[in-house]
């Protein structure tokens, strides 16, 4: 582990303690890919006010969770987990985690950090009982696809994007 780094267990009442990190992380993604689907990247602002509203819903559930980086006090990374029902088709367990986000500040990258919250998070889902996880990774982003294919992740679907109106429909 990095020299003074500790890995904590938080909720809701950390939520704003995550927003330099998913601000850094959204800055990321505008950079991979300024554009999905012809989607313009959200402002900043923007990015961070509807990931809060989604991070205050998740950890609504008392199994949801955010695992904490901390170096001398300051958060430098984490990854907060939601709990959702098991998809009909194939026989996962009965509840299914999904890594909403995992995110180390960018003059971290490259020391384990983001392997140091996996490996936490996975600890957490152990305890709790979940066998599976997901996680949803923007296809431009090369290097978040390695790290977790790295760590023995298998993809398993595609997301596509669809337009309703004339402007969306196939010929």
């Amino acid at each position: 582990m990095p020299t003074g780094l500790t890995i904590l267990r938080a909720g809701a009442e950390r939520i704003d303690d995550l927003e330099p990190l998913w601000r850094a992380l959204h800055q990321h993604h505008a950079a991979v890919a300024p554009t999905i689907g012809g989607l313009e990247a959200r402002s900043p602002e923007d990015s961070w006010q509807v990931r809060r509203r989604k991070y205050t819903a998740a950890l609504e559930d008392p199994d949801a969770f955010v695992m904490i980086a901390e170096r001398s006090g300051d958060v430098v990374g984490y990854a907060l987990v939601s709990m959702g029902e098991s998809p009909a088709g194939w026989e996962y367990g009965e509840r299914l985690a999904d890594v909403e986000t995992l995110s180390v500040l960018p003059a971290m990258r490259g020391q384990g950090i983001g392997t140091l919250l996996m490996d936490a998070l996975e600890d957490e889902l152990v305890r709790l009982g979940i066998a599976e996880f997901r996680v949803l990774v923007i296809a431009a982003n090369a290097d978040a696809l390695r790290f977790y294919e790295h760590r023995g992740l298998t993809p398993i679907s595609q997301v596509l994007l669809g337009r309703t109106g004339e402007s969306g429909r196939s010929r």
